[in-house]
């Protein structure tokens, strides 16, 4: 199988992005992992978290751990891949056809995945439909924020070149937007975590599974 890819721009962050992705995809290419994409068609239990692998599906596995470990807690939990932010968006505009939904809508993301929880939930704006929580890892955008949105917390990398920094936006107040700098912690820079293994951080996806149950009552 052929892979080419083309790195523009000058911005070094731009091209250590690039450098990175590519990597990505060869490995992915060699390892034949497979794209993460929706577990099963929705079902009469109504699924209140949305996660979002990143690049490939194949670095951001630990939301798999975090799935099942809320299954156990009664909340039902769904990995989808980076590319099926339509197929998301799709699922919840119809749990909440004829006011069927009764519980809040939940959108953690990784990396481009993380890019895709923020694009999800500024679709959903568009139909009218609040998003309690959108929890971000180490996105490589800093956007959209959407008025819809009750909280946003972004777990982030601020010097490996590949992580965002959430801003406030027009009617997104900063008050809403909690901003966690990954490489400042022990527990998590300290255990040799980075942009491509953190999911599978313990810290990290206590303080993940903390925040969605809060969220999920």
């Amino acid at each position: 199988m052929a892979i080419g890819v083309l790195i523009t721009g000058s911005h070094p962050r731009s091209r250590r992005t690039a450098i990175w992705l590519l990597a990505a995809l060869v490995l992915a290419t060699l390892t034949g992992a497979p794209r993460a994409e929706a577990a099963s068609k929705t079902t009469a239990t109504t699924t209140q978290v949305y996660f979002i692998r990143g690049f490939m599906g194949v670095f951001s596995t630990g939301f798999d751990t975090m799935a099942k470990t809320l299954a156990k807690s009664g909340v039902t939990a769904k990995v989808y891949g980076h590319l099926s932010g339509a197929a998301i968006r799709s699922a919840i505009v119809e749990e909440n056809a004829g006011s069927k939904r009764n519980k809040p809508v939940i959108l953690v993301g990784h990396s481009f995945g993380g890019n895709a929880a923020l694009q999800v939930a500024a679709g959903l704006r568009r139909d009218n439909i609040p998003v309690a929580l959108v929890v971000t890892v180490d996105p490589t955008r800093g956007g959209p924020l959407s008025t819809n949105v009750g909280r946003y917390v972004n777990f982030f990398f601020s010097g490996n070149g590949l992580g965002s920094r959430l801003k406030s936006a027009p009617g997104v107040p900063q008050s809403r937007i909690t901003n966690i700098d990954m490489g400042e912690r022990d527990e998590v820079a300290g255990a040799g975590d980075d942009h491509w293994t953190v999911t599978h951080n313990a810290a990290i996806q206590s303080e993940i599974l903390k925040l969605v149950k809060r969220a999920a009552r």
